[in-house]
């Protein structure tokens, strides 16, 4: 049997830290426990050494180091980036997420394309709702947004149709700027008919993924979508929401990371939002009704009932 021969170790410096994590960005997709724990025992560049010679319990992965290079390419070539754990502009609100909810769930990395500054991240708000929106949810999507916008609040969700497209347009059109999660690559941002959209939020926002370049969505990425957007906001609020709507699992992430969460109240006749009066009525989220009830629990001025 012949023993694998590892690429040449990364000279020292950024670049070669950088090329480090985009290995393990990778690795992290199929295997992100074992890249948390060799992070944890030997540090970024030892850790890509090993996922490379292998281990015991994993196979060596000898083209990792050049599987990489590929990667911080393509991500440069779609005007992106990665931002590491250990760069000054990763988003302090990540911080908790691991004691919330173990290592694993924290991203190695992120992959960013955008114009706006990573600080935009510290006034964030989640405002999200049905993919299947009424003209109800559309509209208070868009007004809610004009308002946040209007106290230098940051529009941040899943990039999906509905309630997610209607909040990020109406950010831009505030010329303010907007944050989408996506559950692909950035090179393979979904839904891909909002491809129009995703520009326009790279060119006054940010395209955020935990996923390196041509990664395809799948139905657990969805989940780790929703996940990133309730870790990287203030608060979360549902415009408009059915009972089994997908919109509701940032809500439910966002308690667990005791993050403020409010509802929109809708029409009694309404099953589109049921899901939102559901959440009310049992104490899972605020009721808000206006910009400055977000804004109350966003700044923790309102810290009485819901969200229990």
């Amino acid at each position: 049997m012949h023993s694998v021969v590892p690429e040449p170790r990364p000279e020292p410096g950024s670049a070669a830290r950088r090329r480090a994590w985009a290995v393990l960005s990778r690795a992290a997709v199929h295997t992100p426990q074992r890249v948390h724990q060799l992070l944890d025992e030997y540090g970024p560049e030892e850790a890509a050494d090993q996922i490379v010679t292998g281990t015991a319990e994993y196979p060596a992965d000898p083209h990792a180091f050049a599987r990489a290079d590929r990667d911080l390419e393509s991500a440069a070539a779609a005007g992106g980036r990665l931002v590491a754990r250990d760069d000054p502009d990763w988003p302090a609100r990540l911080a908790n997420v691991g004691a919330c909810w173990g290592d694993s769930s924290v991203p190695v990395a992120l992959w960013v394309r955008g114009s706006a500054p990573l600080d935009t991240f510290a006034r964030t708000v989640a405002v999200t709702g049905a993919a299947a929106a009424t003209d109800y949810g559309l509209h208070v999507a868009a007004d809610l947004t004009r308002g946040l916008a209007a106290h230098d609040r940051t529009i941040i969700n899943g990039g999906a149709f509905g309630v997610d497209a209607a909040a990020l347009t109406a950010a831009l059109s505030a010329d303010a700027p907007a944050i989408a999660v996506l559950p692909a690559g950035l090179d393979r941002p979904h839904p891909h008919q909002q491809a129009d959209l995703f520009t326009r939020i790279a060119d006054h926002g940010v395209l955020v993924s935990e996923y390196p370049p041509g990664t395809l969505p799948r139905r657990a990425r969805f989940q780790d979508r929703h996940r990133l957007v309730a870790a990287l906001s203030t608060g979360v609020v549902v415009c408009e929401s059915g009972v089994r709507s997908s919109s509701l699992h940032a809500l439910r992430w966002a308690r667990r990371l005791r993050r403020p969460v409010a509802a929109i109240p809708g029409s009694i006749y309404s099953a589109s939002s049921r899901g939102c009066h559901q959440l009310i009525r049992d104490g899972h989220a605020h009721l808000a009704t206006s910009v400055d009830d977000v804004l109350d629990l966003v700044t923790g001025r309102h810290t009485q009932g819901g969200n229990r």
